[in-house]
């Protein structure tokens, strides 16, 4: 390589590039996007960064470089992202006890439902069939939808079919058209008292119930924070962008920024509402849902240093959540509270929806 001192040059600038976006990403954390959104969109490749930078330590090994030690210091100083982001834990089979609380949280995207509001029966069938299936004691799903002139009709069948005991829902926006759309927790336990979270300018992005759980009284959130709200057009640019068209490239780029700006700034309020709800709240926490936001994100961070990640404590590898174009986003999480402790953990890929399932099993400590 010293031959090629201009290839080394070259080599060791891109290098220098590829270390200031992760160490961009790895500010993500600690930066609320209403103060530098651009390192919350830069934290979105996080795992893109991390491997590139990864290649670049290898290749400088190989060649005996000292200059290893710059990707690799970087990673080493960001260690916290990376465990958020990986994990090597083995969960193998778990028998569940008759004390332990098996979670199950699923974004089922409207059950695909058409433009005239008929949910996909295949779809819908699949999903339902699921979730009776797991025989959990605690089911959250985002983007549930029925449609029926007694509106709340499905959801009293749904919540037979899955033989739970109580529910809870609210919808997104106030309903219409004898549709339902929004968010809805399932339970096996007695419901003792519920709310919703939400301020002005925003939809429903939350709700809660409080279940008895044996003696005790646990409160269980149902998180969906707001979406960037891409169009396949959009998705698309990212993933093939048109250079030739400067103007057009330029515009869709504008947009697609903006997009990601509004969002990432409204999770952030979204998200300082859940905390003040978690820090009032007097009882031990069970928290699942859509937060639309990455392990690298300001808002996961936020809530990470409250509660407890059930993917930290039994998940393997990157366990990618959303099932679209757009590949590795771990976007859906199960919280929980110091109280719990985390027995199991599962990532279910399944095409039903464009998210996977997440399935986690509990215990009082």
């Amino acid at each position: 390589m010293r031959k090629y001192p201009i290839l080394r040059g070259l080599i060791f600038l891109l290098n220098i590039i590829a270390a200031i976006l992760l160490a961009m990403a790895l500010l993500a954390s600690y930066i609320p996007p209403s103060e530098f959104a651009i390192f919350s969109i830069i934290a979105l490749i996080y795992p893109i960064l991390l491997f590139i930078n990864l290649l670049f330590i290898g290749f400088w090994i190989i060649f005996k470089s000292k200059y290893w030690l710059i990707s690799f210091i970087l990673i080493l100083l960001g260690f916290n992202n990376l465990r958020n982001n990986f994990q090597t834990n083995l969960s193998g089979n778990y028998e569940k006890s008759a004390d332990d609380i098996k979670i199950v949280t699923y974004n089922v995207q409207l059950f695909s439902t058409d433009n005239m509001g008929k949910d996909s029966t295949v779809l819908k069938y699949n999903i339902v069939n699921f979730l009776k299936e797991e025989q959990s004691d605690i089911i959250c799903l985002q983007e549930y939808h029925s449609m029926d002139r007694n509106v709340y009709t499905p959801l009293i069948d749904l919540n037979s079919k899955l033989l739970q005991n109580s529910y809870y829902y609210e919808s997104y926006y106030n309903p219409r058209f004898y549709q339902l759309s929004g968010l809805v927790i399932f339970s096996k336990f007695k419901a003792l008292n519920k709310g919703k979270l939400k301020f002005p300018g925003s939809r429903t992005f939350g709700i809660y119930t409080d279940l008895l759980i044996n003696s005790d009284t646990v409160r269980v959130f149902n998180i969906h924070l707001a979406s960037i709200r891409l169009q396949e057009s959009d998705i698309g640019f990212v993933l093939n962008p048109d250079f030739n068209d400067q103007k057009s490239f330029t515009n869709q780029s504008a947009t697609i920024y903006t997009k990601l700006t509004d969002a990432f700034i409204l999770r952030e309020l979204q998200m300082k509402n859940v905390i003040s709800e978690i820090n009032r709240c007097p009882y031990p926490i069970i928290l699942c849902g859509d937060f639309n936001d990455t392990p690298s994100s300001y808002v996961y961070t936020s809530l990470n240093n409250h509660l407890t990640d059930s993917f930290i404590m039994k998940g393997s590898k990157l366990s990618s959540t959303y099932a679209g174009d757009i590949p590795y986003l771990r976007i859906d999480y199960i919280f929980s509270s110091k109280h719990f402790k985390v027995n199991y953990f599962d990532r279910v890929k399944m095409n039903y929806s464009d998210h996977f399932p997440l399935i986690s099993i509990v215990s009082k400590h």
